[in-house]
């Protein structure tokens, strides 16, 4: 029997509406990091061979692609070039950068003091933060809590 694996919007990387992004989110800019820019149908073509390997029906809509897409636009993670008839994205951000970003915004709305003071310098001199190390931290928290 295979993995059944599902993207769920409720299930985000990072504190849920601060800074966050959803599963499905997270390997669509995984997808785009991969490429110097890449179209909708690429990406789910991409999400779609992944996940027949992992399951057997329940596969990702095209719409829900196009909605994370645009959801990451919103967000500005992603540029949507619009100047031919097939659009293009590219990352605004490469992976350290959305890593230093959703830790930064967990520690202003988490942390006081010299506590959120440690983890801003840690994190402006850092250069290998990755986003599964993050994803490691927010389970170590979520552990202690």
């Amino acid at each position: 029997m295979k993995n059944k694996t599902k993207y769920n919007r409720k299930e985000e990387i990072g504190i849920t509406g601060f800074n966050s992004i959803s599963k499905l989110e997270a390997e669509i800019m995984k997808l785009v990091w991969g490429k110097d820019k890449i179209t909708v149908r690429k990406v789910h073509e991409e999400l779609l061979k992944k996940e027949i390997q992992e399951k057997d029906r329940d596969f990702i809509s095209y719409t829900s692609v196009i909605a994370a897409m645009s959801g990451l636009v919103e967000k500005q993670l992603l540029k949507e070039d619009r100047s031919k008839k097939t659009y293009f994205y590219s990352a605004i951000l490469d992976k350290n950068e959305l890593s230093k970003s959703i830790i930064k915004s967990i520690a202003d709305k988490l942390l006081t003091g010299s506590s959120k003071n440690m983890v801003h310098e840690f994190l402006d001199y850092s250069s290998n933060i990755t986003f599964e190390g993050i994803n490691k931290l927010l389970d170590e928290i979520n552990k202690k809590q």
